[in-house]
């Protein structure tokens, strides 16, 4: 297996991972609004810890949202800073997709609806069913931002006894709809493991699906113009 960093930052919580062959490493701190103090004192404990050098990653990986616009930035830019000093490529992962992975690996689901509060009465939504082939949850529908009392119907997303939820957004019991409500297996204080983009990682990566570090987008479903990539940035400066 490749040596892989992982960096999650799109909720309250931080946390990296270092996939080193076979092993695996591991950081998560709950601390909302830390994450540009926390996450280099993390990186480099981890790094030492796991006995390797930047240059010798294969890949740095992060989050690429949906979720915290601060959070999102942060990792991207420290993914991307590697990524440069160290002529390494990227891999960027769906918080989301994340998010349905670690709930199939806790509850062995067959579909997972990952629910984020986006704030201002909206939520980010992605709907992910296991794939037997490639030993994945892959996306039924692109990921999506819906109104907060949108139901499955309304999401296109079919209800089944087999479905389970994940994410803060099911917190907002007095505004959901019913049908999300109904939902019997949910999750609403998961708190995401950067080791759950892993398994994507792993097969980008041997599908040689990565990207430069002047290539990184994320992935806001809201506001998508606060974000430029680098190359985009100095197209609209000419």
């Amino acid at each position: 297996m490749a040596n892989l960093l992982v960096i999650e930052a799109a909720s309250d919580s931080c946390s990296i991972a270092l996939q080193i062959e076979n092993q695996m490493f591991e950081r998560l701190e709950a601390a909302p609004r830390m994450h540009s103090r926390l996450l280099y004192p993390m990186l480099n404990q981890l790094m030492a810890e796991a006995g390797i050098k930047p240059k010798q990653l294969g890949a740095v990986v992060f989050g690429k949202g949906p979720g915290s616009f601060t959070g999102l930035r942060i990792a991207a830019a420290t993914a991307q800073g590697i990524g440069f000093a160290c002529d390494i490529p990227l891999i960027g992962v769906s918080t989301l997709q994340a998010m349905a992975t670690q709930t199939r690996s806790e509850q062995t689901c067959q579909q997972v609806i990952s629910i984020m509060d986006a704030r201002m009465n909206e939520l980010y939504v992605g709907f992910y069913a296991w794939n037997e082939t490639n030993q994945l949850m892959l996306p039924k529908i692109d990921d999506q931002l819906c109104p907060v009392h949108a139901s499955l119907q309304q999401m296109n997303i079919p209800f089944s006894e087999t479905l389970a939820g994940c994410g803060h957004g099911l917190k907002l019991t007095e505004q959901l709809d019913e049908s999300i409500l109904n939902i019997a297996q949910q999750d609403p204080s998961q708190v995401l493991k950067a080791s759950s983009l892993l398994p994507m990682a792993n097969h980008l990566y041997d599908q040689k699906q990565v990207i430069s570090p002047e290539q990184v987008e994320l992935v806001y479903l809201r506001e998508q113009s606060h974000w430029k990539t680098i190359k985009q940035q100095k197209q609209l400066k000419k």
